[in-house]
């Protein structure tokens, strides 16, 4: 097989490896050769993340003009060429003439002639889709490209005409939004590209050369982290009087960075938790180009943590979860995402919650946060951890499950709860 050399043959190829296994997108990108870079590979990407954002109705389409399943490779081109032409509708004669000669100079004449078949049927298919009104839950999870399981569970949880717009929200390309870490001397609003946004804190990225972002992100004069992960953050940031701080299940870092931003002088140290690998790795590298003095980073399990660090005046715990409040980033999770990992989630978050609970001191804080939106990861475990033995000493403070299409920004549940004093 021929190596890609275009951003569109690398979408071709990164989307047909999710065909085979769907995997995070954020990981098949990591394939993309240093050569691809600047606005070959912002290209690559916005094809790679809008044909699995729309995979479901584009297959959808495919089925319905092609008999019997293509092979792989013509079956990633189709999917790459029919996302186009949902996106530029005005272009779809030029999209299909560049699959087609893309499709005859990589494989067979019989497929050459099946792609210009199908890709011209598929411009008004997807026309008639966009502008049809889907009634009940098959349609909508044809419509908006989501699992049937997921748009029947949101419809039980939040009504019809919210599940719509959840859906709605979801295919949208996800804005950017930066702060400025502790450290960073740099103004937002001096940034080419960088608008004032609702969020304090947070500036919106709207440039066409996102090079100029770039700089400033791996100078760790800023860092990337959508409002909604901040959420947290703030309501810690009301309550918290001073001392330590413990981030469990922190890496990226992204929490810790911010809080290290908002507590300042009333932070004493903070140590960020999470296992050993990749991401851990990354952590610390985030923390290291943005100057931190006040984080360390801890590789361990946080339910075996050395247990010298002693109690903390707060402890965070941004639980594994779903990511259902974060599909519009992750276009990937609805696909790999099944019925199963949502019953496994909340046993394991509240296992984690219980272990968590244990490094808070009298008259502490506990905070438990997830990027999800269900009752289950949210209100669910925190009403089972109040009524066991781990949790007998706290009491809810604060809550707030933000709903993506309401808040305008990533979905996120938020809870602070109170560990009472020694009696």
């Amino acid at each position: 097989m021929k190596i890609p050399d275009t951003s569109w043959d690398w979408a071709v190829e990164l989307t047909r490896l999710f065909l085979s296994k769907p995997a995070r997108l954020q990981h098949l990108l990591e394939r993309l050769p240093s050569f691809l870079d600047g606005s070959p590979r912002r290209s690559c990407q916005r094809l790679v993340y809008g044909s699995i954002r729309h995979l479901g109705l584009i297959e959808k389409g495919l089925e319905t003009f092609i008999k019997k399943k293509p092979r792989p490779e013509l079956q990633a081109r189709l999917v790459v060429a029919s996302y186009e032409l949902l996106a530029m509708p005005e272009r779809a004669s030029q999209i299909v003439d560049h699959a087609v000669t893309q499709v005859g100079q990589r494989l067979s004449a019989p497929e050459r002639s099946l792609a210009n078949a199908v890709l011209r049927k598929m411009a008004g298919f997807l026309s008639q889709q966009m502008e049809s009104s889907a009634s009940d839950v098959p349609e909508l999870s044809v419509r908006y490209s989501h699992p049937e399981w997921l748009v029947e569970r949101c419809v039980k949880g939040f009504g019809m005409e919210d599940t719509r717009q959840f859906l709605q929200w979801n295919q949208r390309e996800p804005d950017q939004y930066v702060f400025t870490p502790a450290h960073s001397e740099t103004n937002l609003d001096s940034i080419d590209g960088i608008f004032p946004s609702r969020w304090a804190d947070y500036g919106l990225v709207q440039t066409p050369d996102w090079s100029l972002v770039a700089a400033r992100l791996n100078k760790g004069d800023i860092y990337l982290q959508n409002p909604g992960a901040g959420h947290v953050c703030r309501l810690i940031d009301e309550v918290f009087q001073g001392g330590r701080v413990l981030d469990l299940c922190a890496a990226p870092g992204g929490k810790s960075l911010m809080l290290e931003k908002k507590l300042r002088d009333r932070l004493d140290a903070l140590f960020a938790v999470d296992l050993p690998g990749p991401r851990f790795e990354r952590m610390g590298d985030n923390f290291a180009r943005c100057r931190s003095t006040k984080i360390t980073s801890i590789a361990s399990d946080l339910r075996s943590l050395d247990e010298s660090l002693g109690r903390f005046e707060a402890v965070l715990l941004d639980a594994p979860c779903s990511n259902t409040g974060v599909l519009q980033r992750k276009a990937d999770v609805k696909w790999r995402l099944t019925p199963a990992r949502m019953k496994e989630l909340p046993v394991l978050q509240l296992e984690l919650l219980r272990s968590a609970s244990g490094y808070v001191i009298d008259n502490g804080i506990l905070a438990y946060s997830t990027c999800s939106i269900d009752a289950s990861e949210n209100e669910d475990v925190i009403a089972a951890f109040l009524n066991s033995d781990s949790g007998s000493a706290f009491s809810l403070e604060k809550e707030s499950v933000n709903l993506p299409w309401r808040q305008d920004h990533d979905g996120a549940g938020a809870f602070i709860l109170r560990k009472s004093g020694s009696p």
